[in-house]
């Protein structure tokens, strides 16, 4: 199996609030956005769960996440 490399971009509103990791592969081509549950509260420690989170269900579908 290859590895696909994915790469993410962090996007943020107005107000500072992470809004959703937008992950594209080398060539930039869109793979997938992971998208911030509106209802979760904007913190660090959710902030790093998310990413968490997102990076995994990346590598889980045979991506590299380059951080």
């Amino acid at each position: 199996m290859t590895i696909k490399k994915a790469i993410p971009a962090e996007i943020y509103n107005d107000q500072g609030d992470m809004v959703r990791i937008e992950f594209h592969d080398g060539s930039g081509e869109h793979i997938i956005d992971a998208v911030w549950d509106e209802h979760d509260e904007q913190t660090s420690e959710n902030r790093i769960a998310f990413r968490d989170w997102a990076y995994r269900t990346l590598m889980q579908k045979g991506y590299k996440v380059d951080k």
